[in-house]
């Protein structure tokens, strides 16, 4: 019980000494990068057309104004791009048409957004930790994908590059680490969630060479976490 008493009196201390030294309004502005992983739906191959997604890279600019110590307003503006797994529409092709001789070619998946939100922070004047729950807009745009086949079968040739824009979420924190005057170094943690609605056409060529196109609609629940680092100013 007393060792209990003297750690709970030991994290009050801690606690209390960091909100006396927190910085009155901790306002920051950073620019960010590193890895983008997909998640879920995102990196799964249902099909041809979904065009799984690998790990990628991620970029953004971020800045916050703060009402007091803790609570700010601030805003996320950034794209991830994520590689398509090639192999597994390789392996989905073969599944479907019983075949293995099939070449793969993509673009990436490029997803960009604009969120806006709070953010509760707390820490010193030397290491501060952001967390925040952001919405606003996610753009996607779903890769060109290319299947070339010696294959006498039926085969998607190509699914046409398509963007699609709906809401979004952003979440997770970031600490700040003092390194010089008011800048700084910044670990992230971040996740993105959407839910796109990709209105494609697929080509297919028949066993006689014909070319024939079909519509196609897609829904993906675009996800990914995000790892990185970059510079921050805290003013």
């Amino acid at each position: 019980m007393r060792r209990l008493k003297s750690l709970l009196a030991i994290i009050l201390f801690v606690c209390s000494s960091s909100i006396y030294a927190q910085l009155d309004k901790p306002h920051f502005i950073s620019a960010n990068f590193g890895t983008s992983i997909p998640l879920g739906d995102y990196k799964k191959a249902d099909n041809v057309a979904s065009a799984s997604a690998e790990s990628g890279f991620s970029y953004n600019i971020e800045g916050a104004l703060y009402v007091n110590k803790f609570i700010g307003i601030g805003a996320n503006l950034g794209a991830f791009n994520n590689a398509v797994d090639n192999g597994s529409i390789v392996s989905q092709l073969e599944d479907d048409f019983g075949a293995s001789d099939y070449n793969v070619s993509a673009d990436d998946w490029i997803n960009g957004f604009f969120m806006i939100g709070p953010y509760f922070s707390v820490g010193t004047d030397k290491i501060i930790v952001d967390f925040k729950v952001l919405g606003g807009v996610m753009s996607s745009k779903k890769p060109l994908v290319d299947v070339s086949s010696n294959n006498t079968i039926a085969v998607p040739n190509s699914i046409d590059d398509v963007v699609a824009t709906s809401f979004g979420v952003n979440y997770g924190m970031h600490v700040r680490i003092k390194i010089v005057s008011k800048l700084g170094l910044r670990l992230n943690a971040e996740g993105f969630s959407s839910a796109q609605e990709f209105k494609s056409t697929v080509d297919q060529i028949d066993a006689a060479g014909n070319t024939v196109s079909q519509e196609q609609n897609v829904k993906t629940q675009i996800s990914a976490l995000n790892l990185g680092a970059g510079l921050v100013l805290t003013f």
